[in-house]
């Protein structure tokens, strides 16, 4: 595995970003900076995008990472200190059944992903979409990046592969 400091895991939710993430920070010694853990104060209430943007500042100035999270509105200031990406893909019927399994695991207990502890009809909706509405944007969003970052996209089989060849 290259040398990489600093890496920013994307995909849908249910796609495996925060198992994804912890296999990596074990393997490269990586503090993991998770979005939903910053976003999330309880089970109901979330901070603010400025809130959010405000405190990612002093985590993004650390020199080593590996951050897991999709929040659009924060890509381009993460973008501006990642040096590799890695872009989850799975079937959008896969994600939902992550995402309801990990729902029925963790219902009434903590979540280690901090996500918060229901499901609606809108998240679900998110998810199906995911494909058509987040992509473009994270793809717009690197086209508008000062330099070229790296992306390994895939299911996490196929990234750790990558990353291992």
């Amino acid at each position: 595995m290259k040398d990489y400091q600093r890496i920013l895991v994307l995909g849908s939710p249910g796609a495996g970003k925060s198992t994804l993430t912890q296999k990596i920070a074990r393997k490269k010694q990586l503090p993991i900076i998770s979005l939903d853990q910053l976003f999330w104060i309880d089970n109901e209430t979330t901070i603010t995008t400025e809130e959010l943007k405000t405190a990612l500042q002093p985590l993004l100035a650390e020199e080593r990472w590996i951050m897991d999270g999709n929040f659009a509105s924060t890509l381009p200031l993460r973008l501006e200190r990642t040096d590799l990406i890695l872009y989850l893909k799975v079937s959008r019927l896969k994600a939902m059944y992550r995402v309801i399994k990990r729902y029925w695991r963790y219902r009434g207990k903590p979540n280690p992903s901090g996500n918060p502890d229901r499901i609606d009809w809108e998240f679900l909706q998110y998810i199906w979409e995911f494909p058509k509405t987040q992509e473009p944007l994270v793809k717009k969003y690197l086209k508008e990046a000062s330099r070229a970052i790296p992306v390994i996209s895939g299911t996490s089989v196929e990234i750790l592969q990558k990353l291992d060849a």
